[in-house]
């Protein structure tokens, strides 16, 4: 195989691609609804499941439109199961994630998302995640800056693309 290179996890980001889910105050109990626009929970990212139990009306979609998930987004639990991950694939409903995820939208141009998912659910990616990761009690994913410094072998898209040529999602 080709030679890789390191590269920190927060160089591999789309502008922005870091984002952690609203504040709890910016999603209320009361603003949930069982249809409408649905909410990623951590669930979705333990289990890769899109069965959904809270949605959110248009309105409230338009008003958190930050945390809307996008096709080749890597959604991350944040607490206790931190390090779940779950890829979003096209053919997944549009939605908003919950305050106990993070997306973490990877720049093409760089990283296959693909290629960034299979490392992070790896062992070594997440002894990475974890060992930067904090909490006696309850595990909770580290702040921003020290998640951006995690270091990811990096192949070039070339190899990476070879790597998921015959990858159906």
């Amino acid at each position: 195989m080709s030679k890789h290179q390191y590269e920190y996890l927060g160089n591999l980001l789309e502008p922005r691609g870091y984002i952690r889910g609203p504040f709890g105050s910016a999603l209320k109990r009361n603003e949930l609804s069982d249809s409408g626009i649905p909410v990623y929970e951590q669930q979705h990212a333990i289990t890769g499941t899109r069965i959904f139990r809270y949605f959110i009306n248009n309105d409230k979609f338009n008003e958190l439109k930050r945390f809307i998930v996008r096709d080749n987004d890597l959604i991350i639990s944040c607490s206790g199961t931190v390090g779940k991950i779950s890829l979003i694939k096209g053919n997944d409903p549009k939605g908003i994630i919950s305050q106990a995820l993070l997306i973490l939208r990877f720049d093409i141009k760089k990283v296959l998302p693909l290629y960034m998912y299979y490392f992070l659910i790896s062992k070594d990616g997440q002894q990475k995640i974890l060992n930067a990761s904090q909490g006696a009690v309850q595990l909770n994913i580290a702040p921003k800056n020290i998640v951006e410094q995690i270091n990811v072998p990096i192949y070039s898209l070339e190899v990476q693309q070879k790597l998921f040529i015959n990858y159906k999602y």
